[in-house]
């Protein structure tokens, strides 16, 4: 699992926003056991980093709206911890 080294002053927005490739922390969810995982968006997947295969969603941008779930995007030059 991935963490962020240090966390700076969250720019929080829906995992709607996110971006082809963009890497964000799960900050608000429904389900509060991710809530801190690194995700990354690769086309319509969401994939869980530093996570076992599997550990992702597959189809999370082609169902709809992802309400619910807030990430911060992360800016380039922070740290991730392994």
């Amino acid at each position: 699992m991935l963490k962020l080294k240090q966390e700076k002053n969250p720019g929080v927005c829906n995992a709607n926003d996110m971006k082809d490739g963009d890497v964000a922390v799960i900050v608000g969810w429904t389900n509060v056991s991710f809530i801190g995982c690194i995700v990354q968006r690769y086309g319509s997947a969401l994939i869980t980093l530093g996570a076992p295969h599997g550990s992702g969603w597959s189809g999370f941008f082609s169902t709809g709206p992802a309400e619910g779930c807030l990430v911060r995007i992360l800016e380039s030059g922070e740290t991730l911890i392994v």
